[in-house]
């Protein structure tokens, strides 16, 4: 009965031991020459006794040495040959099995034969196998350079990621270096000097790192270094970097110096499996953006999500709302002004109130004024959006979502990363997806939430810069920021109603905005001038109580959306 419990089977057998047997010292190699002539021999001579075969397959005897030659290397069965035709000298055999004058003539050509054969044969599977191994070297490695490239290092990520000694929480770093001055050096020190300019960096890369760490080169200007389970710390991984960089390369006596910018990406090994070509893309993506903004050291933590503080509460008011349902989200359709339909619902939190009524953000903005509480607020409504779009994609509503994301006039990278995984969960297309940022917290934005929001519109995120106009940027500022749209105050709309000046200011607004590809959105339309001024200005969108109020999920008016 076959055991299913062992699936080893004869040809993993015979493919292991030719393995084995090739590796096998040159002692070895010659007494296994030496045993393949006499089974060949062995076999030969009893053919003869027996009657011999007919003329026809006298040339079989080669084969079994051509095989010993293809699979085992030439020496073997160059060697094998030689010693079978030794063998079967015409003296061997009997006189009354052979015409000794004729075999005495034909042995010689036979000896060359039995020689030759098995290794030409093997020197031309060795060189079959040489040219293969060369081809896979090359497929591997970067242009000309011995340092693994793209596709190698998604290898040994995906090998990395699925290793099971590892436990699931295990970080891996990604650490790209750009080599900002490397085309000038070539062309001051040629090509060759600065591939080896290149190499001594990865070699004092790998150096620092520790002898477990991969490094390999997918650019003429970047290397890319690998850290499975690092244990280093932020603060101990930047010490090291940056002395690495401070320090030049030192190449046949002459000191060079590389103008180099590293960018880190952390995650954890769990987070990488299946998914190594996204990952590598994004440590790509903050290498370059540490370039860009001129920074030595640029660290990511690709895992720096809500489940951080998990541990701090929200105010017991409000969680009790939200348990209570008093604080639930609504959806305010936006009108396109091109088609007259509705084309994008915006999220917004309501909370009733039994003494107040429906409460808006701002009015219950004092309650979440700490920015832990602040991220955990719009964690919940992130959550809740992307449930209720869930709920819509299975019923083939055509959805395009905007959310305000800064409560507190503050963007942070944890509730941007938050947006991505859920994106990620629901499938939801990111090109759908509108994210609201407030001009205050545009204007004191850092540089860990500019790259993921540079990472979000990447994938088609569209962010829209909210209450534009109250005085804290300029369009001149926006256009250097990330934003794809400018959401007009309602402040600034209300005054251009009554206001000549403040009209031609909107209308200059508006123009200069759609001249660099803006979109502009005009909120709080609630009677028909505002209607009508933004609609013959060319504002794209308007939103308002005029239009439609927010309504709950299940009241949105389908039929009006496109």
């Amino acid at each position: 009965m076959h055991n299913t419990s062992n699936p080893y089977s004869f040809a993993t057998w015979c493919r292991e031991t030719l393995v084995e047997f090739t590796e096998l010292n040159a002692e070895k190699q010659v007494f296994s020459g030496f045993l393949i002539a006499v089974l060949v021999t062995a076999c030969i001579q009893l053919i003869e006794y027996t009657g011999g075969l007919p003329s026809v397959f006298e040339h079989l005897i080669y084969f079994p040495l051509i095989f010993a030659g293809l699979l085992l290397g030439p020496r073997i069965g160059a060697l094998g040959g030689f010693v079978t035709g030794l063998m079967l000298t015409p003296m061997f055999f009997p006189t009354e099995l052979n015409n000794h004058s004729e075999a005495i003539i034909d042995w010689p050509l036979r000896l060359l034969m039995l020689t030759l054969l098995p290794l030409i044969t093997g020197l031309i599977s060795r060189s079959v196998q040489q040219l293969h191994h060369l081809e896979n070297k090359a497929k591997k490695t970067f242009h000309g350079t011995a340092l693994p490239n793209h596709d190698a290092l998604l290898e040994q990520i995906n090998e990395w990621s699925k290793e099971t000694a590892a436990p699931a929480d295990a970080l891996m770093d990604i650490i790209n270096l750009r080599l900002k001055n490397i085309d000038k050096l070539r062309n001051q020190v040629g090509h060759q000097k600065a591939d080896k300019i290149v190499a001594e960096l990865a070699r004092q890369l790998k150096e620092a790192l520790g002898s477990s760490a991969e490094i390999g080169q997918t650019a003429t200007n970047e290397l890319v270094g690998l850290h499975a389970n690092t244990e280093h710390s932020r603060e101990e991984l930047q010490e090291k970097l940056q002395a690495l960089l401070r320090q030049p390369i030192v190449i046949d006596g002459n000191e060079f110096r590389l103008d180099t910018s590293a960018g880190v990406l952390r995650v954890k090994r769990e987070n990488v499996k299946d998914n190594a070509n996204v990952v590598i893309h994004d440590a790509h993506q903050h290498g370059y953006s540490a370039a860009e903004n001129n920074q030595v050291f640029s660290f990511l933590d690709q895992d720096n999500d809500l489940v951080n503080d998990q541990d701090e509460p929200l105010s017991k008011q409000l969680l009790s709302a939200i348990e209570n349902e008093n604080i639930k989200l609504y959806y305010q359709p936006r009108l396109n002004t091109n088609s007259g339909y509705f084309s994008v619902l915006e999220a917004i939190v309501r909370w009733r109130d039994n003494q107040r009524g429906y409460l808006s953000p701002e009015d219950f903005k004092p309650l979440i004024e700490e920015a832990s509480l602040a991220k955990q607020f719009t964690g919940w409504m992130i959550k809740t959006a992307f449930n209720d779009v869930s709920q819509w994609i299975k019923k083939d509503f055509i959805v395009r979502l905007s959310l305000h994301i800064t409560l507190n006039d503050i963007l942070e990278p944890a509730i941007l990363n938050a947006v991505a995984k859920s994106l990620n969960q629901t499938k939801f297309p990111a090109s759908s997806l509108s994210l609201e940022v407030s001009e205050r917290s545009l204007v004191r934005i850092n540089e860990q939430a500019k790259v993921y929001l540079k990472k979000l519109r990447s994938m088609g995120v569209t962010v829209i810069a909210d209450q534009f106009g109250e005085g804290q940027l300029t369009l001149q500022s926006i256009f250097v920021l990330p934003v794809d749209a400018i959401k007009l105050s309602e402040n600034l709309v209300l005054q251009a109603t009554s206001n000549s000046d403040k009209k031609r200011t909107l209308i200059s607004m508006i123009k200069m905005a759609r001249s660099r590809g803006l979109k502009t959105i005009a909120t709080g339309v609630d009677n028909r001038a505002k209607l009508l001024l933004l609609k013959h200005i060319g504002c794209d969108e308007l939103q308002g109580s005029i239009l439609s109020k927010p309504t709950a999920k299940d009241d949105i008016p389908w039929a009006r959306i496109r």
